[in-house]
C-alpha cells in the first residue's frame, strides 16, 4: 500500500530554487526590515548583534538569508511566504501591531551613544509612558521613560559631570540627593544632576 505526502501549500519553483540555490536575498532583507519596522539595515544588525560586514556581504552577494527569515517570522509573526517571496499578506491574521520600534542607546565609558532602533514587545511596555526608549550598559538593558520634573526616590538614568549612568537616587530635604554607587556613593544638590529618564524595567543578561 503506497502512502502520499500531502502538501498544504504549493510554492513556486522559482522560490524553491532561490532558497535551495541560496540567492535572491536583497529583496528578502528589505521585507525583513519592513516586518520589524526598522528604517535601516544597521538597526537590524544591532537587533541581531551582527556586524555591518556580515550584512554587507549577504546583501552584496544577494544571499538568501534563511536564518534571518526564520528568526523574523518567530519574533514578529510575519508570514514565511511573504518574507520569502512577497506573496500574500505580511501578517496572515492581518495584525501588525505586536511590537513597537523604540530608540536604542548604549552607555560605554560614561558616554551615551545612539544605536538607532530596537524592537520591543508591546506587552512589556506599560501604559501611560511619555516617551519610552531603551538603554543598555554592561550586562543590563533598561526600558526608560523620558522625564521632566523633580527627581524622587528610585532608579534613574542620569548625567553627572557629563557622564551618563543608571543610578539609584534618594531624595533628602533641602534639595539634596544621595546617589548610590557602592563605596563611591555620594550626596549632592538635586540641581547638580541632569535627569535623562526614569527607569521603568530592568533586564539582566547572564553569560
Amino acid at each position: 500500500m503506497s502512502t502520499h505526502k500531502i502538501t498544504i501549500r504549493h510554492i513556486k519553483n522559482e522560490l524553491k530554487s532561490s532558497i535551495m540555490k541560496n540567492h535572491g536575498g536583497q529583496k528578502v532583507i528589505e521585507r525583513i526590515l519592513k516586518a520589524y519596522g526598522f528604517s535601516s539595515r544597521q538597526a537590524f544588525c544591532n537587533h541581531l548583534d551582527i556586524s555591518q560586514s556580515t550584512m554587507a556581504n549577504r546583501y552584496a552577494r544577494d544571499t538568501f538569508p534563511a536564518d534571518w527569515v526564520v528568526i523574523c517570522s518567530l519574533e514578529t509573526s510575519a508570514s514565511l511566504l511573504w518574507l520569502s517571496c512577497g506573496e500574500g499578506m505580511m501578517f496572515e491574521d492581518g495584525k501588525d501591531e505586536r511590537a513597537t520600534i523604540l530608540k536604542y542607546f548604549k552607555i560605554t565609558n560614561g558616554l551615551l551613544t545612539s544605536q538607532n532602533e530596537i524592537v520591543y514587545d508591546n506587552s512589556e511596555i506599560p501604559e501611560g509612558l511619555t516617551e519610552p526608549f531603551v538603554v543598555s550598559t554592561d550586562k543590563s538593558r533598561y526600558l526608560v521613560d523620558k522625564y521632566e520634573g523633580e527627581v524622587t526616590d528610585g532608579l534613574w538614568l542620569i548625567e553627572f559631570d557629563k557622564l551618563a549612568s543608571v543610578r539609584e537616587i534618594y531624595r533628602f530635604p533641602g534639595g539634596r540627593v544621595r546617589i548610590e554607587n557602592g563605596k563611591a556613593s555620594f550626596e549632592c544638590g538635586a540641581s547638580d544632576v541632569k535627569v535623562l529618564g526614569k527607569i521603568i524595567t530592568k533586564t539582566e543578561f547572564i553569560d
